[in-house]
């Protein structure tokens, strides 16, 4: 009887089962430590459990476009659309440099969006020469629902360059010195924080080149002077001109690295 039980123990082990010690709940546990073990171990089992995503809340953020923008004479313009699924009008704000402008209202009609959603908006910018940036912000509508959209986003940062303010008012005036003739430069100085001024001026000039042959060049000069106190005039002389001749200038304002747009003119010396 002994053998017999035994035998039996023996081929339940073969089977990849394991019983249950006694006085245990009588369920077989798959044994997976066998040459070929048995189904169970195969991922047979129930699942693991998984968290559920969190739902999509329906809160949107507002969406919108900048369509043309610039700077001129002390302002910025910005102009485009923005609208929000949730409700609107959108409120748009500004920032300018380290200025703030807010309360605009996106609720002009726009004919490309076929509603009142658009936006032309001109604030004060300043005209220092130099890099400056706006950047332009959309304020969410909420609907209510969790997760809400973010309190606003940002549509667009633009930056701009203003060039220094160009010299005013040239003068131009000659003098015959001895065999040569001199220009009196004189203009209006149009900063405060000017590094100096540039001027440049040129002729023409008729030669024999190295071919023997006559030629027409540009002769060239270029002189730099310091900044001026104020605004007031500011007045240079340039030495040693040819006479009969055409002479053009153009003056520049120096300014943090940056150049003017020029102010040009341009006077004959005597013969």
């Amino acid at each position: 009887m002994r053998r017999t039980l035994a035998a039996a123990l023996a081929a339940t082990v073969s089977a990849g089962l394991v019983l249950a010690a006694p006085g245990r709940a009588a369920l077989a546990q798959p044994n997976c430590n066998v040459p070929v073990p048995p189904p169970a171990c195969d991922g047979g089992g129930p699942p693991e459990p998984t968290e559920s995503p969190v739902p999509e809340g329906s809160d949107k953020a507002p969406t919108g476009r900048i369509e043309s923008h610039g700077y001129s004479d002390g302002t910025y313009r910005i102009s485009g659309w923005a609208r929000d699924v949730n409700g609107g009008p959108v409120t748009v704000s500004l920032w300018v440099d380290q200025t703030v402008f807010s309360g605009f209202r996106a609720d002009r009609y726009h004919a490309g969006q076929a509603g009142n959603v658009g936006f032309d908006i001109v604030v004060p910018a300043p005209n220092a020469a130099g890099p400056h940036q706006v950047g332009l912000t959309l304020r969410n509508v909420p609907d209510g629902t969790l997760p809400e959209a973010p309190y606003s986003v940002i549509l667009g940062i633009l930056p701009w360059t203003n060039l220094p303010a160009t010299p005013r008012d040239l003068a131009l005036t000659t003098t015959a010195v001895g065999g040569g003739n001199d220009i009196t430069v004189e203009f209006t100085d149009p900063s405060l924080t000017e590094d100096g001024f540039t001027i440049t001026y040129d002729w023409l000039v008729r030669k024999v080149d190295r071919e023997g042959r006559w030629v027409t060049t540009t002769e060239a000069r270029t002189v730099h002077i310091g900044p001026h106190a104020g605004t007031g005039r500011v007045p240079h002389t340039v030495t040693g001109l040819p006479s009969a001749t055409y002479v053009r200038f153009y003056v520049r304002t120096d300014e943090i690295g940056l150049q003017s747009p020029a102010l040009t003119g341009g006077i004959g010396t005597p013969a």
